[in-house]
């Protein structure tokens, strides 16, 4: 589920900088491709909004479409060049950075500078809902939208 990133983005579109929808045949191909399975609400917004900036400083990657440094293989290479895992894609940079699992589409977010402490995340609404209240005081976005 994505309902609170996208009720968010509603209510203040001026944080939410989207790249634009991605067509979801595109996305499920790009999955066939690099043999990989993204999670289910990933794969939703991008194909409701793509990737974007929100807040001041995340960065949502998608799969295709956008410059290098927003894309989900280019900044994985650099992650894998720095020893995370390859049986792991990043798909957000910001505060920390945030991976999917290839096999399964698991969510985690990385929670140390080695790459090898990580927090696992229900799913995107779970994981935004922490990134939310990073953000929740300093743009008044009240209690959560869940």
């Amino acid at each position: 589920m994505i309902d609170a990133m996208l009720k968010d983005s509603v209510l203040r579109p001026h944080l939410f900088i989207w790249r634009g929808a991605l067509p979801m045949p595109a996305i499920e191909s790009w999955e066939r491709e690099q043999s990989l399975c993204a999670p289910s609400d990933l794969k939703q917004l991008w194909n409701a909004k793509g990737g974007g900036d929100i807040f001041e400083s995340e960065t949502i990657l998608q799969p295709f479409g956008a410059p290098d440094y927003d894309l989900i293989g280019s900044v994985s290479r650099v992650f894998w060049a720095r020893g995370l895992s390859t049986t792991y894609c990043v798909f957000h940079t910001g505060l920390w950075d945030s991976i999917f699992r290839k096999s399964d589409g698991a969510l985690f977010s990385i929670m140390s500078k080695d790459l090898t402490q990580l927090s696992m995340w229900q799913d995107l609404d779970d994981w935004y809902g922490s990134l939310r209240q990073e953000y929740a005081e300093r743009y008044d976005l009240g209690r959560s939208v869940r």
